[in-house]
């Protein structure tokens, strides 16, 4: 993970040009928990410095077992953080079937999602964009024909979808790594995902850092910035959960404290990022 840090911190300056539906959850989740002392989080293990490995280690996991230790303090009874494995496919529905309660992860946030999977965002916790892994060496002429990859049904595939022609589009890939290999064999030219995880998937994948670069895609001179937020269920019976949650991520100094230990070394490339979305 220490490398991923360092990549990406040398790799900061690479820039080329409400009406909520009935949630299927019958019980408050912090009365679930005080119920059974089982507080259960969906965690991603394909997000290098969120989720990663396995069992997934990272900021979401570090994040679940504190606000246990958090929640037991608040019930007055022992609570045990329980992982489940999340999927870009699965995630809202883990959530909204109440199989978790809640998903961290690189959730992009949009008030249209919150609305199509009936479910609630937290507060942000990370700022990123939208990147393309090419070869090194790819030229913009390149990038006007190129055979771009992405994830079907993420933020990046809607977001390519206005960059490119759908001819130009392919959606089959279900894993990062498995789009930056397809671009390594030549089978597309790109592939798009958000810029962190594509540098700490090629980090894992030990790809050399001057064999790739990360083409930042614009739409009137702007980026396609991404805010991440924990996936929450979206029903009026969870308002106060939605609030422990958002509590613990801005005001409580142990939720600082874990942040601060995945992504602190990552200001430069945040604070990149965020003064290219304010531009």
């Amino acid at each position: 993970m220490k490398k991923i840090v360092q990549l990406l911190v040398l790799t900061s300056g690479i820039s080329l040009g409400l009406s909520w539906a009935n949630s299927s959850i019958a019980t408050p989740v912090e009365t679930e928990i005080q119920e059974t002392g089982i507080l259960k989080i969906g965690i991603r293990d394909d997000s290098p410095l969120f989720g990663f490995g396995n069992p997934p280690e990272g900021y979401c996991r570090d994040f679940g077992e504190a606000l246990a230790v958090s929640l037991s303090e608040k019930l007055g009874k022992p609570v045990t953080a329980e992982f489940v494995t999340s999927t870009t496919q699965n995630r809202w529905e883990l959530v909204t079937e109440g199989k978790v309660h809640l998903e961290c992860g690189p959730n992009t946030i949009t008030p249209e999602r919150e609305t199509e999977k009936q479910i609630k965002f937290s507060l942000p916790f990370f700022v990123t964009a939208t990147q393309i892994f090419a070869q090194a060496g790819i030229t913009e002429e390149d990038m006007k024909t190129a055979t771009i990859g992405t994830i079907a049904g993420t933020t990046n595939a809607q977001e390519m979808a206005r960059v490119y022609p759908e001819s130009q589009i392919n959606d089959t890939f279900t894993t990062r790594i498995e789009g930056i290999e397809a671009v390594q064999a030549g089978k597309i030219t790109g592939f798009a995902s958000d810029g962190i995880l594509l540098i700490g998937s090629a980090t894992i994948m030990q790809v050399n850092p001057n064999d790739f670069v990360v083409a930042t895609p614009l739409v009137n001179n702007r980026p396609f910035c991404a805010a991440y937020g924990m996936i929450l269920p979206g029903d009026q019976d969870n308002e106060n959960w939605r609030e422990t949650v958002n509590e613990f991520i801005a005001k409580n100094g142990k939720g600082a404290e874990i942040w601060d230990m995945w992504f602190k070394e990552l200001t430069p490339y945040i604070d990149k990022t965020l003064a290219e979305c304010n531009m």
